[in-house]
């Protein structure tokens, strides 16, 4: 009877050094599935807040800002203070939002502004980016594999066109 309690002992201590080894290995297959799971998900989530945040800054710069004077063809001066005065109200829905400033960045062609109006005044558009996605959400290389694959930046435009 002793020794079926000794031959008991020595199995049971052999598999748990086993045991350490396997939950290792599952424990490192489960984080980088819980890593892959967000680390697309932010980068979606954030996609679609500079979509929707793109579009609320175009809705309020069209709905405040006299549109048609602008494009009735009046003087400089007025055509400049319109579009002051929608881009400082644009600054404004963007400091009130939930992304930090820090994230929010002008997209290229847009000479520092988050506006952008052709010359006949027909065309508003709005645009903002994250140019460094990777400072948001590292990147981790296991086996030559990247996890997440993020893109070069995220972005969002709206835009709309006055007949």
């Amino acid at each position: 009877m002793n020794k079926k309690n000794l031959l008991h002992k020595k199995t049971s201590q052999k598999q748990d050094g086993a045991a350490s080894i396997e939950i290792a290995f599952v424990f490192i297959l489960v984080f980088v599935l819980f890593y892959g799971i967000i680390g697309y998900a932010i980068p979606l989530i954030l996609g679609a807040a500079y979509q929707q945040l793109s579009a609320e800054v175009l809705r309020n710069a069209v709905s405040t800002s006299d549109i048609y004077v602008y494009r009735a063809g009046t003087e400089e001066d007025d055509i400049n203070n319109i579009l002051l005065n929608a881009e400082a109200l644009s600054q404004q829905i963007i400091a009130s939002s939930w992304l930090p400033e820090k994230w929010v960045y002008h997209c290229h062609g847009y000479a520092d502004r988050v506006l952008s109006v052709s010359a006949d005044g027909s065309e508003w558009k709005a645009c903002l980016r994250h140019a460094e996605p990777t400072a948001i959400m590292p990147v981790i290389s296991l086996l030559g594999v990247t996890v997440p694959q993020l893109p070069d930046e995220i972005k969002g435009e709206a835009s709309l066109r006055i007949r």
